[in-house]
């Protein structure tokens, strides 16, 4: 299902005006040469800098470089810095995509950050975890602003649920929890993080992220309500009723009116290219407006498998992609973003992959354009396939199909 961008870029830089990012910067590069694209990146990076001093380093490096060369060339220009690397099939800009580059985003020196490993993910997520939560904890407070972002891997079945499990016990002592499950559609497989030059396959990250600059959260979907259901009966992550009645013949008949039938849905190869189009948005039941986005990922007159639990009697609406919600949803994430700042430096965004896949290239950097024409400010893409955010005003736990972001003053 992951499209890998075949055209490679020059990636244009010069976009972001130097010492314009009080505490976040970007930069970019797309030098053939391994060590020279760190150098650059970073350099790009640092030039945005306000102080031209950073505290720690979250890099994006795509598959096809040496990443060891990668590290030691950002190495070389901030050799104090930690430095955090993903493995990436694509680096997004603000212009264009590419299957060969570097992006560095860098924290300024007013924002301090502490890295922590939940090991042997892939054993015991839950344990992975709270273990790692318990060695932030024992750390004290520091500033007013106390973020914890995550950096999870695909590398199980649920990782999203599995991990919630252990974050709604820490929830309530952050200001915000925001992430992401970093790996592929519909698969199951170990992620390369680089922690400081070492690489690990079943590890996740947590950064702790604290300071006294001001932040801004903001989430977006874009998917069109078609129908709302009841879940009337559920076991695990099979819903296995929706109104009373079979979910699958429930979901069958909107679905038919649509093109789709049940044939098509018992085939598990067009299944999942049919359902990639849909989404489920659970609605809180205590706070309208507020919904949370889970996956069909099966599809059998048993049930529906989704990729997270969800309780009965909950409304449950059955949801449609649609690019123009989109585009309109980035533009008002946007500006929710733009109106709770009074200047932005730069941030991170964590951005589903089916986006990308339902959008198509050219559409997913016109996406791009819409943030960066709003907020005139760098931003580090992430691609995920699962968002996790636990924020006052978000419906807190593991989302699908979403774009999420956070942005500093």
């Amino acid at each position: 299902m992951s499209e890998v961008i075949e055209k490679e870029y020059a990636i244009s830089e010069g976009k972001v005006l130097p010492s314009s990012c009080r505490n976040f910067s970007v930069g970019f590069s797309s030098n053939t040469k391994p060590f020279m694209a760190g150098v650059e990146a970073v350099k790009d990076a640092i030039e945005a800098l306000e102080f031209k001093e950073a505290s720690f380093a979250i890099t994006l490096i795509s598959k096809n470089y040496e990443y060891k060369k990668v590290i030691e060339g950002i190495k070389q220009i901030i050799p104090k810095v930690p430095v955090i690397a993903l493995l990436c099939d694509n680096i997004i800009t603000y212009e264009y995509a590419t299957n060969k580059g570097v992006a560095v985003g860098l924290f300024g020196k007013d924002i301090k950050v502490d890295y922590y490993l939940a090991k042997a993910f892939s054993l015991s997520a839950k344990k992975a975890l709270k273990d790692a939560f318990s060695e932030v904890l024992n750390q004290p407070k520091s500033y007013k602003n106390d973020i914890l972002l995550l950096l999870i891997p695909g590398s199980i079945p649920l990782s999203g649920q599995n991990s919630i499990l252990a974050i709604e016990e820490i929830k309530n002592r952050f200001d915000c929890i925001v992430g992401g499950i970093i790996g592929k559609l519909n698969s199951v497989e170990y992620q390369t993080f680089i922690v400081d030059e070492k690489a690990y396959t079943d590890h996740a990250i947590i950064l702790r992220i604290q300071s006294n600059e001001k932040f801004a959260l903001s989430q977006s979907y874009g998917f069109h309500p078609v129908r709302p259901f009841i879940v009337s009966s559920v076991k695990g992550d099979m819903i296995i009723g929706l109104d009373d009645g079979s979910a699958f013949h429930a979901l069958l008949n909107v679905l038919s009116k649509r093109g789709i039938d049940d044939g098509q849905l018992k085939d598990p190869t067009k299944a999942q290219k049919l359902l990639s189009g849909y989404q489920f948005a659970v609605a809180d039941k205590t706070r309208a407006g507020l919904f949370r986005s889970l996956v069909p990922l099966a599809i059998t007159e048993k049930g529906i498998r989704v990729n997270s639990f969800i309780s009965e009697n909950s409304t449950l609406w059955l949801m449609e992609f649609s690019k123009i919600e989109i585009f309109e949803g980035v533009d008002k994430m946007s500006g929710r973003i733009l109106n709770s700042l009074k200047s932005i430096s730069g941030g991170i965004i964590f951005e589903n992959v089916i986006r990308r896949v339902l959008l198509g290239s050219e559409d997913y950097i016109r996406e791009k354009k819409i943030i960066w024409d709003n907020l005139k400010s760098p931003f580090l893409v992430i691609e995920t396939i699962e968002e996790i955010v636990y924020s006052e005003n978000l419906y807190g736990g593991n989302h699908s199909g979403s774009i999420l972001a956070l942005f500093y003053e």
